[in-house]
């Protein structure tokens, strides 16, 4: 349940951030942002989500594990590049979410001679999160594409969900990378990214439910007290 909860949670918090202004027009956006009293909140929110469906993914972890066959090395690679990709979004919403919030809101109500200055702070943030979001991106990219891989080349469900965890993982690659050299922007792979990724958590939920527990398994012969004359 937690891969697709995940997704969903990152859905509803991000259809409630500001997004009125153009993101790269940085002072537009920053006094979006301080008008704002539910940004903190929003951000907890998406990083909660986030930890949820890694949650996911260690369920999925060990799932395989108790396949019989065992994780594959793609899916340990995997599990760490999650570990990675968590610290990674953690520090990116403590930037986003709350250090730049204060950042904007010192800047909107900064006397006119210091708003030069409360502004270079808040660029400097700014720029940290352009760093932290290509960096999460990249990482969460490898997980799912470590993850995908382990599932397509293994025998634990079926094959083809891991293709579109792979898939996707690309795609998140393609617009971490691009971020490093743009900023923040809504590119198609980030498109591409997000519908496999709700896909994939989907299609695994259904192949990771319960099925039932089975025949239960015989009940051991009663030991047999000592015989009697």
């Amino acid at each position: 349940m937690a891969l697709p909860l995940g997704v969903v949670l990152l859905v509803a918090a991000t259809a409630v951030h500001p997004s009125r202004e153009d993101v790269m027009n940085h002072t537009a956006v920053f006094r979006e942002y301080a008008e704002r009293s539910d940004w903190i909140a929003i951000h907890f929110t998406q990083w909660v989500a986030g930890l949820v469906f890694f949650g996911g993914l260690v369920a999925l972890y060990f799932a395989m594990l108790g396949k019989g066959e065992g994780p594959s090395p793609l899916a340990r690679f995997g599990l760490a590049a999650m570990i990675l990709t968590a610290a990674a979004i953690a520090m990116l919403q403590a930037v986003d979410g709350v250090a730049l919030k204060w950042a904007v809101d010192a800047w909107a109500k900064a006397p006119a001679d210091q708003e030069p200055a409360a502004l270079s702070a808040a660029m400097g943030l700014r720029w940290t999160e352009y760093a932290l979001q290509s960096y999460s991106n990249i990482l969460l990219g490898l997980t799912l594409v470590f993850f995908g891989l382990a599932l397509a080349f293994g025998h634990a469900y079926a094959r083809w969900p891991g293709w579109l965890a792979a898939a996707s993982g690309v795609a998140w690659v393609v617009h971490g990378v691009m971020v490093s050299y743009v900023g923040l922007f809504d590119s198609a792979p980030r498109l591409v990214a997000l519908v496999l990724l709700a896909a994939w958590a989907f299609v695994m939920a259904v192949h990771m439910w319960p099925r039932g527990h089975g025949a239960a398994a015989p009940r051991a012969a009663a030991p047999r007290g000592p015989a009697t004359a």
